[in-house]
């Protein structure tokens, strides 16, 4: 059963662009619009516009775009269908499930048996007595119920088989468990067996909210403390954030990702009323981990563990991400503590005041660490006082960089004029971001093809006047011929031309085309003898191109003969040809 024409443009009409886009792009107003760093590329400057009078939006960059239906269907990868569901759900409009057509692609039939999975794992832990042991350990350690269900935290019972028969039974193959790392295989005979057994089951979602892979937590004295999901084709770490799915709105709200070591710090910090808090999955902050995280927030709040390897993983970390171009902030634990060990201690609300009043910008915190270093070693000395001045010079704000300049001044006992001169030679000159723009040209034919179109967009009246005189033979760019067909189906059920919703009439290849059509400026009172003008310089366009094609295959057969006076005479046609095409 397809969706009708109607709940689409409902759904459409009351799910906001601007709105949608800034869950995924951090945006600034510039003029009518709206601009960010492009989800879809990696890019420095800005170049991704939201029309909120659109209801549209469109990178200049990679040509991606569209309406809000073809925005959550590029962020998501997911089908038009299911992008037509999610957002009517978000303005309380039920498509029917019978009225999802979804094709089944490997990836996705991994995540469905994760989320199988996951929610019978849950099942185990809160309703067996096998796992009685690790819903007390949870208990024991501060989990509630509460937690447990929000988290969906399971257990996975000591049976080699037992995923692996839940699997089997909902005729999942094998081979697709194993590539998604739920089953192990025994190499010798090619069998395969459960991975995690016995352990806490937590799931790890992807930014979109699907369940991709488990951290399984022994609950005994088993080695190793944490099983992970290996890498697979939906799991892989560098690109994981966990818990940016449920963190998200509060991150764009606040303006700061608060970036913790381990998923069981964000739990317990989350659980605390800290709803901005993430990690990376045990590895290295990735390039890919640095983007997403430019694109999320300004501000990014580190809270490691306050041990030896909490304290260098924050210098690491911190050094990567003010290099990124982040501004970049530490809240130091105390000496051994971990997020969840402070919390204990201080309790919940006393741990939020904390939080808030110990928060120390990345080069002040780095600069505590080097004092001893600094005033004993003057080969050290020098070298700090090099790096310290590269860092502070990318610091944004001018306020904070003048603050840590006079923290710098008293550690390494410089005045403060000699240190501000020296980090005014690493200070990034910056511009303000214009409205990104085209700059593209056109021949005569293609502009007069976008001048006839863009006047179809604006009076329905005149398209109807002139179908007698136009086809769609008299555009030679076939995403102009693609968008007049397409405004005769269009104009046959809608009174006037609304881009966001042609853009779901079309091909995605004509998105671009379609809106920089949509942005040009005309005279808002067209005549049909105005349109026949560029009919006419489309049609001697096209004659002219016909004619050339043909000197220039006279030419060919003239070089072919050796005949050098028809070429020197078909060489000159040619030249003034040219040359009257580029006035």
């Amino acid at each position: 059963m397809q969706i009708s024409q109607e709940t689409i443009n409902d759904i459409r009409e009351k799910n906001d662009i601007l709105s949608l886009v800034s869950q995924y792009v951090r945006l600034e107003k510039r003029g009518r619009n709206y601009i960010g760093l492009c989800p879809f590329h990696d890019e420095k400057t800005p170049s991704f516009s939201v029309s909120p009078e659109k209801q549209i939006c469109h990178c200049f960059g990679c040509k991606k775009g569209g309406n809000v239906f073809q925005f959550l269907e590029q962020i998501e990868n997911i089908t038009f269908v299911e992008a037509v569901r999610r957002l009517g759900a978000n303005v309380g409009i039920e498509v029917a499930s019978e009225q999802k057509v979804v094709v089944a692609n490997d990836n996705m039939i991994m995540i469905e048996m994760h989320e199988l999975l996951r929610d019978y794992y849950h099942y185990v832990l809160k309703a067996t007595t096998e796992a009685e042991g690790a819903l007390q350990y949870l208990y024991d350690r501060g989990f509630t119920d509460e937690l447990i269900n929000r988290e969906k935290i399971g257990y996975s019972p000591d049976i080699s088989h037992f995923a692996n028969d839940f699997l089997e039974k909902r005729g999942f193959d094998k081979a697709i468990a194993y590539e998604a790392g739920l089953l192990a295989r025994n190499e010798e005979n090619f069998t395969y067996y459960d991975r995690f057994r016995d352990r806490i089951m937590f799931p790890i979602n992807n930014a979109q909210g699907h369940t991709v892979g488990f951290s399984g937590r022994t609950y005994k004295n088993q080695e190793p403390k944490y099983l992970n999901s290996p890498e697979t084709p939906i799991f892989q770490k560098r690109h994981l954030l966990y818990h940016l799915d449920i963190a998200r709105k509060s991150i764009r709200k606040q303006d700061e990702v608060l970036l913790l070591e381990g998923f069981m710090d964000v739990i317990k910090v989350n659980e605390a009323g800290l709803s901005n808090a993430i990690a990376t999955m045990g590895t290295a902050l990735s390039r890919e981990h640095q983007l997403q995280l430019k694109k999320l927030a300004d501000n990014v709040t580190l809270m490691f563990d306050g041990d030896r390897a909490g304290l260098e993983a924050t210098l690491s970390v911190g050094e990567t991400l003010l290099s990124a171009g982040s501004n970049v902030y530490v809240v130091p634990l105390r000496q051994g503590m971990d997020p969840d060990e402070m919390i204990k201690e201080l309790g919940q609300e006393k741990f939020i005041h904390y939080v808030n009043h110990n928060k120390m910008a990345y080069v002040s915190f780095k600069m505590r660490q080097m004092t001893q270093q600094v005033l004993s070693n003057d080969l050290v000395y020098e070298q700090k006082l090099n790096e310290i001045m590269q860092n502070i010079g990318q610091i944004k704000s001018t306020t904070l960089r003048k603050k840590i300049l006079h923290e710098a001044s008293e550690l390494f006992k410089v005045d403060f004029d000699s240190l501000n001169f020296e980090v005014s030679k690493y200070v990034p000159q910056t511009t303000v971001a214009a409205v990104p723009v085209q700059n593209t040209s056109y021949s005569k034919q293609e502009r007069a093809e976008r001048l006839v179109l863009k006047h179809f967009f604006s009076d329905k009246a005149l398209f109807f006047k002139m179908q007698q005189h136009v086809t769609d033979k008299h555009f030679k760019k076939p995403s102009h011929q693609a968008i007049y067909q397409a405004l005769t189906g269009y104009y046959e059920n809608e009174d006037r031309f609304n881009i966001s919703q042609f853009l779901s009439f079309i091909q995605e290849e004509a998105h671009s085309d379609i809106i920089s059509i949509d942005d040009m400026t005309i005279n808002s009172d067209p005549t049909v003898d105005e349109i026949h003008d560029y009919l006419y310089v489309i049609h001697t366009e096209q004659e002219e191109q016909q004619t050339l094609q043909q000197l220039k295959g006279q030419l060919s057969e003239a070089v072919s003969a050796g005949d050098i006076e028809t070429r020197n005479h078909l060489m000159q046609q040619i030249i003034i040809m040219n040359r009257q095409k580029k006035r």
